[in-house]
């Protein structure tokens, strides 16, 4: 379909897409080939790549290659029309008379083109992202998109008014808000005409380049102002319309991004899925979830996408649906909680599963061989260093008896879920009643440990009296973060900062070795990165000052 050499599969032998500024690897279009065709079989999926695998870049090659797909089907339609020979007849065999353009895939017109087995899928695109990824799509979106390509004529929507309080956002740029007029008008389906309105609207013929980024936050007030009273589908009698609120909104592909994070059917950005408009219109919607990690503590990761392609695929596959996985859920479910392991029942629960993944899921991690390759992208060279660090003898004893003084408060939480599994309506997911908290709840209702492992001294802070006293909240962290130049160092945290950091082997170790990569170069001749990931503001602030100390600036 993308007129590739089989026989050269190599890292470096990138693919060029018509509409796209990057190459994309082997693995990413392969990708979008079997998106292209799970879509049309079973209504959509989930691309699970794993993280730095380009899941956005794929996204964007995807809907691409799509409206590609859908300018060809119009090209080959209308010389049909015509009879023109540009392109074969219907039936007719060969290879498209057509010249090959450079970076298009196959065309439809010719039945030995993948192509041709796929018809085209008109209406808007959209990606329905967390709100603070908004600006990270936009940036892929100008990064990779080539909006020049006229044929294509590729445009972005974007639904997030704050995104442009940027003072560094050009006119240009500006021209992409979902605020203004013109995109308002150019996003309306065309409206059906007939006196007693029964009857679909339909898309616009360059709706299929139209890329929709919106939030959960900012979708439904933005989707109201496509909104009027008219006739709508009955849903409950097939053929027949009902008085109803119409959407010239319409949708041909949707994604939400980060599926995992609201994986109950219709919860958050899955229930857009479930929701899209489509009660004035044939257009069934191709519905998406991406994420790194689609399910982790349970197999109902996947409902939520699950649950919206049952809804918007005209025939779902009776093998898939929501109520078989979720028997699985349950079975999984009360197996987790139960105290003695059965094999058997593991097996048949795993056994069971499997179908879906391999049906509506792909994922590959930078592991994965492509055809012999060691891995899937091409590594920049790096030097790996395992780090061993001695326990703190001083601390560490006391910091579990210091934790059991917060039990109350993973009391209270554990009450409020049981609760809340007593007032569930009789359909309730399981049928055990929680005695313990999660893993995951358990680790982050330990917070203060966590932040100790890491800063033993801060124990003997959050212990003293007087004006020394940390009480090692978020709140109080930020509190000081805010104060002015050197005033941050008189907080506790600049006070003890000496303490603080020689008592914590992780911090003593970072002391030294910063000095040390600022004096190298990297593998490739640049100057040294140092990125460090904490969930912590406490542990972020007194990252800083150490930094400063170091540095004698802003770090």
């Amino acid at each position: 379909m993308f007129r590739r050499d089989p026989k050269k599969i190599d890292i470096d032998n990138l693919v060029t897409i018509a509409g796209l500024k990057t190459k994309i690897y082997q693995y990413q279009a392969f990708g979008v080939y079997w998106q292209m065709i799970t879509s049309r079989q079973l209504g959509g999926g989930i691309l699970a790549d794993d993280m730095g695998l380009g899941k956005t870049l794929s996204f964007l090659a995807y809907i691409v290659v799509e409206r590609q797909l859908s300018v060809l089907h119009r090209e080959v339609a209308k010389s049909r029309a015509a009879n023109d020979g540009a392109h074969l007849l219907e039936g007719q065999p060969g290879e498209c008379p057509s010249p090959y353009k450079s970076g298009w895939i196959a065309c439809p017109c010719s039945t030995t083109s993948h192509s041709s087995k796929m018809n085209l899928q008109p209406g808007l695109r959209m990606a329905c992202v967390p709100q603070g990824l908004v600006g990270q799509w936009w940036g892929q979106w100008k990064t990779h998109v080539d909006v020049t390509e006229s044929e294509l004529a590729m445009k972005i929507v974007i639904d997030h008014p704050a995104t442009f309080n940027n003072i560094n956002i050009t006119i240009t740029d500006r021209l992409s808000s979902g605020e203004t007029a013109q995109n308002m008008t150019r996003m309306q389906a065309e409206r059906y005409r007939a006196r007693n309105g029964k009857g679909d609207d339909r898309p616009k013929d360059y709706h299929d380049g139209y890329l929709l980024l919106t939030s959960k936050e900012t979708y439904s007030k933005f989707a109201k102002k496509f909104e009027n009273s008219g006739q709508i589908h009955d849903a409950k009698k097939h053929g027949e319309w009902k008085s109803g609120t119409r959407s010239c909104l319409i949708f041909g592909i949707a994604m939400i991004d980060e599926s995992h994070e609201e994986y109950f059917k219709n919860k958050g950005r899955a229930q857009i899925l479930t929701n899209l408009p489509t009660w004035n219109s044939s257009v069934r919607p191709f519905v998406w979830g991406y994420s790194g990690t689609p399910f982790s503590q349970t197999p109902r990761g996947i409902e939520g996408v699950l649950w919206a392609i049952e809804k918007q695929c005209p025939k779902p596959d009776a093998n898939f649906k929501w109520e078989k996985l979720d028997t699985i859920c349950k079975e999984y479910d009360t197996q987790i909680k139960s105290n003695k392991r059965d094999d058997e029942v593991v097996g048949h629960i795993l056994a069971a599963f499997k179908p879906f993944l391999v049906r509506f899921i792909i994922r590959r991690t930078a592991e994965t061989k492509w055809f012999g390759s060691p891995s899937l992208i091409k590594l920049n060279p790096h030097i790996h260093q395992d780090i061993y660090l001695q326990p703190n003898e001083k601390f560490d004893a006391l910091i579990p008896a210091f934790e059991a003084m917060f039990d109350s408060e993973r009391d209270s939480l554990l009450e409020q879920l049981q609760a809340k599994w007593d007032n569930f309506p009789d359909s309730r997911r399981s049928d055990i009643r929680p005695t313990t908290l999660g893993f995951n709840t358990m680790c982050r209702t330990s917070w203060r440990s966590r932040i100790l492992a890491t800063f033993p001294y801060l124990f003997k802070l959050a212990r003293t009296e007087g004006d020394g006293r940390l009480s090692l909240t978020e709140v109080e962290a930020q509190s000081f973060k805010n104060a002015i130049d050197k005033k941050e160092f008189n907080t506790p945290y600049g006070r003890y900062l000496r303490s603080i950091v020689e008592e914590s082997p992780k911090c003593m170790w970072l002391y030294n070795f910063i000095p040390q990569i600022l004096e190298q170069k990297d593998v490739a001749g640049n100057d040294q990165k140092l990125v460090i990931l904490t969930a912590f503001p406490q542990v972020a602030f007194v990252l800083k000052l150490v930094s400063c100390v170091l540095l004698c600036r802003p770090y």
